[in-house]
């Protein structure tokens, strides 16, 4: 807290002062505020009017980028950090890791990101060789802080700098995977000896597993990877043996059963599987209708609140107590993609997913995945409601029709509603007989 301003004379409060009179820093205070806020419209105000008054300010120019990006708004994010580059290309790690996420050529993200990554390497052995301060002392405890916190900043860069590879490798097609495993193997390796508590590192893992074709692995790579962060909802008890334990076990039977011919009706539908693209949280937010659709797949770990810090939210029952140790919302959704592309139960993505909702329920992706789930799980009505649901929240975004995501979900609630229907006929048929 600040210090508290003296009260005028009169026992009145001074009225604010009209935005003509504000100084370009406190433009720029006032955007960060507004931004931490989620007043987006007001935040972006205030940035431009701070970089009005001084073009060429960095500091500026990188908040106002780095609000682009976190915002959706993927062509002017890229222009003014550019900028920003242009300016300053030799300090500033994030501005690199945020353009590595945002260009669309995979060469040139990749470039990016390691530009990020050698920047930050610098400053780290920079901070290295300073002296060290005495053992024991408060100086030595915020030293030894300071460089966890570091080492937890590589970490998360070294894994965007691996999926920046496999894109790129994804990019230009079969056979090129080969030319960038070991160096991606090589890049995490390194990632979870520098932050072994994050699970980055090996979800990262899991996504190239997955595209060498080892889906077990893959599974089982993840599923490590979620047990630094989720715990599952308990089982409901079983019931007991005898007539009911019969019917209990029938039912599992009829639900697999529904869970594989689920299965099949979901390929019939043509649901795109490799979802790519999302909205971030903030772009999502109502206030932001125009956002382009983008996701940033890689977090600066929270230190301290005027740090990068954290935008993860309060959860319930299926997630740890702990909210800071949470991954980022992004990370999370990535999981639920994951969990859907390599595990036959839909369980845990289902809760990874309606936790997300918790958080921020005006995500159509979010809405999408959670359809996948319903209908791999057999419950296509619950799959229908989750379709609509997020056609909704298109419509109140203003997402245009072409959009990859409202297509997919109208295209699927076609699918679901034919399906239904063909179902209730089949119903109908067999009553009659």
């Amino acid at each position: 807290m600040g210090v508290p301003k003296p009260k005028s004379k009169s026992g009145k409060k001074k009225p604010a002062r009209p935005p003509q009179q504000l100084t370009a820093e406190e433009h720029f205070e006032n955007a960060e505020m507004a931004f931490a806020m989620e007043n987006y419209d007001q935040a972006a105000k205030s940035f431009r009017r701070a970089l009005d008054m001084e073009p060429e300010n960095l500091e500026y120019l990188e908040g106002y980028g780095s609000f682009l990006a976190e915002t959706g708004q993927r062509e002017e994010a890229v222009a003014v950090l550019q900028r920003a580059v242009a300016a300053q290309p030799d300090e500033g790690f994030e501005k690199f890791m945020y353009l590595g996420q945002l260009v669309e050529d995979p060469a040139e993200a990749v470039a990016s990101v390691r530009k990020g990554v050698a920047i930050l390497r610098a400053y780290m052995q920079q901070h290295a060789q300073e002296p060290a301060p005495a053992e024991g002392s408060e100086e030595a405890e915020e030293h030894a802080m300071e460089k966890q916190h570091l080492d937890a900043t590589l970490a998360s860069c070294l894994c965007a700098l691996a999926e920046a590879l496999l894109h790129k490798a994804q990019a230009a097609g079969e056979g090129a995977l080969a030319g960038v495993e070991a160096e991606v193997e090589s890049t995490l390796n390194e990632a979870r000896g520098l932050a072994p508590s994050s699970p980055e590192p090996l979800q990262a893992l899991a996504s190239l597993r997955q595209q060498q074709g080892k889906d077990e692995e893959a599974l089982q790579v993840l599923r490590q990877s979620m047990a630094l962060w989720f715990k599952p909802a308990p089982e409901e008890p079983e019931e007991e043996e005898g007539e009911e334990g019969k019917q209990a076990a029938g039912g599992s039977e009829k639900k697999a059963a529904a869970a594989a011919e689920a299965e099949v009706r979901r390929v019939q539908v043509g649901f795109p599987l490799g979802l790519r693209h999302r909205v971030s949280p903030a772009a999502a937010a109502p206030a932001s209708p125009a956002n382009q659709t983008i996701v940033l797949l890689f977090s600066f770990p929270a230190q301290q609140e005027e740090d990068l810090g954290s935008s993860d939210s309060d959860s319930e029952m299926e997630f740890d107590s702990d909210d800071d140790d949470l991954p980022s919302y992004e990370f999370r959704f990535e999981t639920a993609k994951l969990l859907l592309e390599l595990d036959e139960s839909v369980e845990a993505a289902s809760q990874v997913l309606e936790g997300l909702l918790d958080e921020n329920d005006q995500d159509p992706n979010v809405w999408l995945l959670l359809a996948m789930c319903c209908q791999g799980g057999g419950d296509e009505e619950g799959a229908l409601g989750a379709v609509e649901e997020g056609i909704e929240v298109c419509k109140r975004l203003g997402l245009p029709k072409d959009d990859d995501t409202y297509a997919g979900l109208e295209a699927l609630q076609e699918g679901l509603q034919t399906l239904l229907k063909d179902a209730a006929a089949q119903q109908a048929g067999k009553k009659d007989n």
